[in-house]
Protein backbone atom coordinates (compact mmCIF):
# COMPACT_ATOMS: atom_id res chain seq x y z
CA UNK A 1 0.00 0.00 0.00
CA UNK A 2 1.29 3.43 -0.92
CA UNK A 3 1.94 5.73 2.06
CA UNK A 4 1.72 8.87 -0.05
CA UNK A 5 -1.58 10.70 0.14
CA UNK A 6 -3.31 11.78 -3.03
CA UNK A 7 -4.11 15.44 -3.56
CA UNK A 8 -7.78 14.73 -2.86
CA UNK A 9 -6.98 12.99 0.44
CA UNK A 10 -4.84 15.94 1.51
CA UNK A 11 -7.57 18.44 0.64
CA UNK A 12 -10.37 16.38 2.20
CA UNK A 13 -8.46 16.22 5.47
CA UNK A 14 -7.52 19.89 5.49
CA UNK A 15 -9.51 22.11 7.82
CA UNK A 16 -8.32 25.30 6.19
CA UNK A 17 -5.98 26.40 3.44
CA UNK A 18 -2.50 27.57 4.29
CA UNK A 19 -1.64 31.21 3.75
CA UNK A 20 0.63 31.61 0.74
CA UNK A 21 3.39 34.17 1.21
CA UNK A 22 5.20 35.64 -1.80
CA UNK A 23 8.07 33.20 -1.30
CA UNK A 24 5.63 30.26 -1.14
CA UNK A 25 3.95 31.35 -4.38
CA UNK A 26 7.37 31.64 -6.06
CA UNK A 27 8.39 28.23 -4.70
CA UNK A 28 5.21 26.67 -6.08
CA UNK A 29 5.81 28.27 -9.48
CA UNK A 30 9.35 26.87 -9.44
CA UNK A 31 8.09 23.41 -8.40
CA UNK A 32 5.58 23.45 -11.25
CA UNK A 33 8.21 24.85 -13.63
CA UNK A 34 5.93 27.67 -14.73
CA UNK A 35 6.51 31.30 -15.50
CA UNK A 36 4.19 34.12 -14.45
CA UNK A 37 1.98 33.83 -17.53
CA UNK A 38 1.60 30.06 -17.35
CA UNK A 39 0.89 30.13 -13.61
CA UNK A 40 -1.75 32.82 -14.19
CA UNK A 41 -3.39 30.61 -16.79
CA UNK A 42 -3.45 27.65 -14.37
CA UNK A 43 -4.88 29.84 -11.61
CA UNK A 44 -7.39 31.54 -13.94
CA UNK A 45 -6.11 35.00 -13.00
CA UNK A 46 -4.16 37.67 -14.83
CA UNK A 47 -0.36 37.74 -14.86
CA UNK A 48 -0.56 41.05 -12.99
CA UNK A 49 -2.42 39.28 -10.17
CA UNK A 50 0.37 36.70 -9.95
CA UNK A 51 2.88 39.56 -9.88
CA UNK A 52 0.98 41.13 -6.96
CA UNK A 53 1.09 37.80 -5.09
CA UNK A 54 4.81 37.34 -5.69
CA UNK A 55 5.65 40.84 -4.50
CA UNK A 56 3.36 40.78 -1.47
CA UNK A 57 1.23 43.68 -2.74
CA UNK A 58 -1.81 41.36 -2.60
CA UNK A 59 -2.59 38.00 -1.07
CA UNK A 60 -4.31 35.05 -2.78
CA UNK A 61 -7.98 34.65 -1.82
CA UNK A 62 -9.32 31.44 -0.28
CA UNK A 63 -10.18 29.78 -3.58
CA UNK A 64 -6.77 30.60 -5.05
CA UNK A 65 -5.04 29.26 -1.93
CA UNK A 66 -7.04 26.02 -2.16
CA UNK A 67 -6.08 25.63 -5.81
CA UNK A 68 -2.42 26.25 -4.96
CA UNK A 69 -2.70 23.63 -2.23
CA UNK A 70 -4.07 21.12 -4.75
CA UNK A 71 -1.31 21.91 -7.24
CA UNK A 72 1.31 21.63 -4.50
CA UNK A 73 -0.06 18.30 -3.24
CA UNK A 74 -0.45 16.74 -6.66
CA UNK A 75 1.72 18.36 -9.34
CA UNK A 76 0.57 15.70 -11.81
CA UNK A 77 -2.79 17.47 -11.87
CA UNK A 78 -1.12 20.44 -13.54
CA UNK A 79 -0.01 18.37 -16.51
CA UNK A 80 -3.56 17.10 -16.96
CA UNK A 81 -4.99 20.62 -16.83
CA UNK A 82 -2.26 22.06 -19.07
CA UNK A 83 -2.75 19.22 -21.55
CA UNK A 84 -6.39 20.19 -21.94
CA UNK A 85 -5.63 23.81 -22.77
CA UNK A 86 -2.28 23.54 -24.55
CA UNK A 87 -2.29 21.92 -27.99
CA UNK A 88 1.47 21.31 -27.72
CA UNK A 89 0.79 19.09 -24.72
CA UNK A 90 -1.96 17.05 -26.37
CA UNK A 91 -4.89 19.38 -25.75
CA UNK A 92 -7.50 20.57 -28.19
CA UNK A 93 -7.01 23.75 -30.21
CA UNK A 94 -9.93 26.15 -29.99
CA UNK A 95 -10.25 29.84 -30.78
CA UNK A 96 -9.46 30.52 -27.12
CA UNK A 97 -6.36 28.31 -27.05
CA UNK A 98 -4.94 29.89 -30.19
CA UNK A 99 -4.32 33.03 -28.16
CA UNK A 100 -3.10 31.09 -25.12
CA UNK A 101 -0.63 28.85 -26.94
CA UNK A 102 2.32 31.13 -26.26
CA UNK A 103 1.44 31.21 -22.55
CA UNK A 104 1.52 27.43 -22.35
CA UNK A 105 5.05 27.10 -23.64
CA UNK A 106 8.02 27.03 -21.34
Amino acid sequence: MNNEKSAIQVIAGAARCPEYSPSMVKALMKKLETNEKAFALLMNVTPSTVRLWTTGAAHPCGMARRLMQIYESGPEIVSKIAGESCPEKGGRRTSETKEQTASCRK
